[in-house]
């Protein structure tokens, strides 16, 4: 079980911006590094071994064609791996590469778990009451992707058991034309059921069936104060990376990247945690 996900959606969804925030600032391997690290434990608790697929298939390959790519179009840097024809290809340009490859792998596997534990619901109830159309029309777009495509795969049957051929591009267009009439004709039924029950006829309540309470105050003061002291740190110049023309860091010190690796492992200690006091209480069974 995931005790994170159980906070209040606005910590949960600060979190996450923070963290991402937070990675884009330091483009550098040991904040990356951290950030990596953290992301993929958490996706590792909340999908199980699926996430090693995704790891594999998508992260990694991120990571190694940003650093090979931009060693092979980057002319910077004075570690010369080798040569063709006269041109250098520098250490400098590769490890910049998967510096900025890592970053783009970091962003997509925090919001993997954004998408986890921020679910349609929880996104309603945080910003229904600011933005209820906006809100409102995100929602169904979402539903109508998976929809959609149940949909197509329902067409796709009733034809194989009509004993239609369904390969070829005459057949997909034909699926495609019956998809787009059925998806119309959902849309004006969902449309007609809204105005029934008086959508936008007047000024609505918001309702949440979730509640600020003290641990998520708790939870998101910390939060904040390790944001404000990372960012602080940043603008300060501290944990500075470069890669032009050598790879060197400056201004080093403990306080910024330990600030960083408390904010990234919230929600991995706030499940430790729960855990270490589910087996206490079960010992006492």
């Amino acid at each position: 079980m995931d005790r994170f996900s159980k906070f209040h959606p606005a910590v949960c969804f600060l979190f996450f911006m923070f963290v991402v925030i937070v990675t884009l600032m330091f483009v550098n391997p040991v904040f990356l590094g951290i950030s990596f690290v953290c992301s993929f434990l958490y996706l590792l608790k909340l999908n199980g071994k699926e996430i090693f697929n995704f790891l594999f298939k998508f992260i990694i390959p991120i990571i190694l064609f940003a650093g090979v790519f931009n060693m092979l179009f980057c002319r910077y840097g004075v570690t010369v791996l080798f040569s063709v024809k006269g041109i250098n290809f520098t250490l400098e340009c590769l490890i910049y590469g998967l510096c900025a490859g890592l970053t783009v792998a970091d962003a997509v596997m925090w919001f993997s778990a954004y998408n986890a534990v921020i679910t349609t619901e929880k996104f309603m109830a945080l910003f229904g009451a600011i933005i209820p159309n906006t809100v409102l029309l995100f929602s169904m777009t979402i539903r109508f992707i998976p929809l959609m495509k149940r949909t197509a795969d329902e067409i796709k049957e009733a034809q194989t058991g009509m004993g239609e051929d369904t390969s070829g591009l005459k057949s997909a267009i034909r699926r495609f034309s019956a998809l787009v009439s059925i998806s119309l004709e959902k849309s004006i039924e969902t449309a007609d059921a809204m105005r029934a029950r008086g959508y936008g006829s007047k000024k609505r309540k918001a309702y949440s069936a979730y509640s600020f309470k003290a641990a998520d105050c708790a939870a998101l003061i910390l939060i904040a104060v390790l944001f404000i002291f990372c960012v602080y740190s940043a603008a300060a110049g501290k944990f500075e990376f470069s890669c032009n023309p050598v790879i060197e860091f400056n201004n080093l010190g403990i306080t910024a990247p330990s600030a960083f690796l408390l904010l990234s492992t919230i929600p991995l200690l706030t499940d430790l945690t729960e855990d270490a006091r589910w087996l206490y209480l079960k010992s006492k069974i």
